[in-house]
């Protein structure tokens, strides 16, 4: 059912239509066919670079293995950096994985490095093959840091939101909507834990703040009770999402949610703010 914005106190509670076992096979599917399709991309990126070192260069020192092991080390860097939990882009685990594992994991080769080296030795060009040892390493590492500063600094740029604000002006106004939302620490969306997507969610559409509570132990419409195990280990323990702003911030974040909550239970309430101190980054 949609989501409709309640008045003050009121709740909106779900139904599960999938169940959760299909949900999560369906989840994994897509998540392994993803890897594999960015290995199929990586792999043939590889073997194409692989065939123009050929064309344009020739043997004997491995060029092609040490681009793609450089442009991956780069690539690997700036996209986790820009993608990530303080990146300027919002991106699923799926697309994370696709991205990271797959593309470039079968794009860079570590094998292949060590492979190649073995043949210099073998072919008697042992100065390329220490050349090779000594360089690649340091151009890699060298490469990923680069990747990662370049994200850093994309990251750091003004951004605007949704609503045109600035996000480094936006506050959390004096009289604001509470919103909390009730799931279970299972519970999944495209690939990643839902509450992280939700809260992801929520920061891309410049929301106030909001923050993820565990509980030790709960139960609900089910009745079915949920507590951590006599290791501590959890069992699929209840999770709070509470997310502040205004009324109408909250009111435009909720289709959003609706289309996220495989099941669960939402409140909303007003609340007073009070806030101390100067907001962090200002």
């Amino acid at each position: 059912m949609p989501f409709q914005p309640p008045g003050n106190g009121s709740f909106v509670m779900t139904d599960r239509r999938i169940p959760d076992w299909a949900m999560r096979a369906w989840e994994r599917f897509t998540l392994y066919g993803l890897i594999a399709l960015g290995s199929v991309i990586g792999g043939l990126s590889r073997y194409l670079v692989g065939v123009a070192q050929l064309a344009l260069v020739g043997p004997p020192f491995p060029w092609a293995i040490l681009f793609v092991n450089v442009t991956g080390s780069f690539i690997i860097g700036f996209y986790a950096t820009l993608t990530g939990p303080d990146g300027r882009i919002f991106a699923g685990t799926r697309q994370r994985q696709f991205v990271m594992t797959g593309i470039c994991g079968g794009y860079t080769t570590f094998s292949g490095f060590s492979l190649d080296t073995l043949q210099l030795i073998h072919h008697g060009h042992r100065a390329a093959a220490l050349a090779n040892v000594a360089a690649s390493p340091v151009a890699w590492l060298i490469a990923v840091w680069v990747g990662y500063a370049v994200a850093t600094r994309l990251n750091r740029l003004r951004t605007v939101a949704a609503t045109g604000a600035e996000a480094e002006n936006l506050q959390i106004p004096r009289h604001a909507t509470l919103l909390r939302i009730f799931v279970d620490e299972s519970d999944q969306h495209d690939g990643m834990p839902l509450y992280e997507a939700i809260v992801l969610k929520a920061r891309e559409m410049q929301l106030a703040g909001a923050t993820v509570f565990r509980g030790p132990a709960g139960y609900g419409q089910s009745s079915q009770m949920h507590l951590a195990n006599a290791l501590g280990v959890p069992d699929t323990l209840p999770l709070i999402i509470e997310i502040i702003d205004g009324e109408d911030a909250v009111s435009r974040f909720l289709p959003a949610l609706d289309e996220m909550m495989p099941g669960g239970m939402v409140t909303m309430e007003k609340v007073e703010v009070l806030q101390y101190g100067r907001p962090a980054g200002r």
